[in-house]
């Protein structure tokens, strides 16, 4: 007579063997796939944080900043008082985000085997940053909005910071509205005025979106008494 329980206890173990190794197969390529995932969405890393800033994703959750934290497209960076942080995109963008201020990652894309993929959409939502623009030239593809105009780059570096009724650290309070320093080679200023080039060594001023970008004679008070600091680290010796 057949031994019945040693036979279905060795059928029983061998169908959840078969079921651990498939539950195991789905886990891992869930992990594998999830991985492609956030590795295509990557858009940069943050190399330092001074004071306090949080990334918030698309889907409403915020994470503390450190040094190291991923940037994904959609993010948003947003740093408090006295805080500073600096960002390296994947194609080698240098940006350093003032206190008080909140940028977007609309949408980063960087793929060196497929050059005609890739764009960098920022928007600044309050605030101020420094960049120094990174691998991808075409400027139709790359590009910062602010509320007040859009900046176009051409190779450059440049500082943006943008008044509404939250400049008090200027003393006189400076007037509403976007100003912009250009560090290096050119910038070209968008607003329902027209498009406007400025270029090294100069500063500009861009009331509101239907005003025209004005150059400025001299370095403004927020650039003076606030300069926004080098985005690129190897420019200060770090």
């Amino acid at each position: 007579m057949p031994d019945v329980f040693n036979s279905k206890t060795f059928n029983n173990k061998k169908m959840m063997d078969l079921k651990l190794i498939s539950l195991f197969f789905v886990v891992a390529v869930g992990l594998f796939t999830s991985g492609l995932v956030q590795a295509k969405n990557a858009a940069g890393d943050v190399l330092r944080v001074t004071g306090r800033a949080t990334l918030t994703s698309s889907d409403g959750q915020i994470r503390s900043v450190k040094k190291g934290s991923e940037i994904k497209s959609t993010d948003i960076v947003s740093t408090s008082a006295r805080s500073y942080v600096r960002m390296k995109m994947k194609d080698d963008t240098f940006i350093m985000v003032r206190p008080d201020s909140r940028m977007v990652i609309d949408d980063f894309k960087y793929n060196k085997k497929k050059p005609k993929e890739n764009r960098g959409f920022f928007s600044l939502l309050k605030g101020g940053f420094r960049a120094v623009t990174g691998l991808i030239k075409n400027k139709k593809r790359y590009r910062y909005n602010t509320s007040v105009a859009t900046i176009g780059i051409r190779g450059t570096e440049f500082s943006v910071r943008v008044c509404a009724f939250d400049c008090y650290d200027i003393d006189p309070v400076p007037a509403n509205g976007l100003f912009l320093e250009v560090i290096d080679h050119d910038v070209v200023v968008t607003t329902h005025a027209g498009e406007f080039v400025f270029t090294k060594g100069q500063f500009a001023y861009v009331a509101g979106q239907d005003s025209p970008a004005v150059l400025l004679d001299n370095v403004p008070d927020i650039f003076d008494q606030s300069p926004i600091p080098i985005a690129d680290p190897t420019g200060c010796g770090e």
